[in-house]
């Protein structure tokens, strides 16, 4: 399940801003994704900036996301930190949720359904305040309970922390979802690729046994489908004799 949400909206020629504001178009190309590569699972907010984009939505009313995105994009300081609650709110997160809604009866058995956070550390530095990881993961919490409603299969948290919040594992076991920190807390059965390094694999290449096998960031929106296709047929048929 390598992470390749802009990937596959450049292969449905989806632009950003569309990705981001309009559910349909973010199902779509998930769906058509995961079928292209016969996916187990897909990923929806790959590039692991929901929150901080839902944040900068929060603490600035009449924001739109694209410019939202490219606040988060540049590092900017969040001049006000928003009530968490309020970040649960934001638009983008509402359409995160409405996208969940029409792939689950279309992927039904044959795909997952994952979502991509940071951790809190990883949330604070996003919006340019590294010293408020108390409220960040606060705003992880309310996020986690607003999408998790839709029990999602999985949650990936980017990150390089050595321990997971216990109150997020509390509640990703409420909602029934597998926690799966990408960094340092990585279970040893996880099988984590830079997005290069992913590509490059051939059958040449050693690659350990997981029951996954992701990516630590986004494949490139470029990557060539035949390259990405090859690839996860590969890890497939070594999974398959593990």
């Amino acid at each position: 399940m390598p992470l390749l949400e802009r990937h596959a909206a450049r292969l449905e020629q989806v632009t950003d801003e569309q990705r981001l504001i309009d559910a349909e178009a973010q199902a779509r190309l998930h769906r058509n994704a995961q079928r292209l590569y016969d996916l187990d699972a897909v990923a929806l907010g790959a590039e692991g900036m929901l929150p901080a984009i839902a944040s900068w939505l929060a603490a600035s009313p009449g924001l739109d996301v694209t410019n939202a995105r490219d606040a988060v994009l540049t590092r900017a300081r969040l001049a006000s930190l928003p009530q968490p609650a309020s970040v649960a709110e934001a638009p983008n997160l509402a359409v995160v949720r409405d996208a969940m809604r029409r792939l689950r009866p279309v992927l039904a058995e044959r795909a997952g359904i994952a979502v991509v956070f940071p951790d809190a550390p990883g949330l604070a530095a996003q919006l340019g305040v590294p010293q408020a990881t108390d409220w960040a993961s606060d705003v992880l919490i309310e996020v986690i309970r607003f999408l998790g409603a839709e029990e999602p299969d999985l949650l990936l948290l980017l990150g390089t922390e050595p321990a997971v919040d216990g109150t997020i594992e509390s509640l990703a076991e409420f909602f029934g979802m597998a926690l799966v920190p990408i960094g340092a807390a990585a279970p040893a059965d996880v099988v984590i690729l830079s997005a290069a390094d992913f590509c490059a694999l051939d059958a040449s290449c050693a690659v350990p046994t997981g029951w996954l096998y992701t990516t630590d960031a986004e494949l490139d929106p470029a990557s060539d489908p035949q390259r990405v296709k090859s690839v996860i047929g590969l890890l497939r048929a070594r999974s398959k004799k593990g």
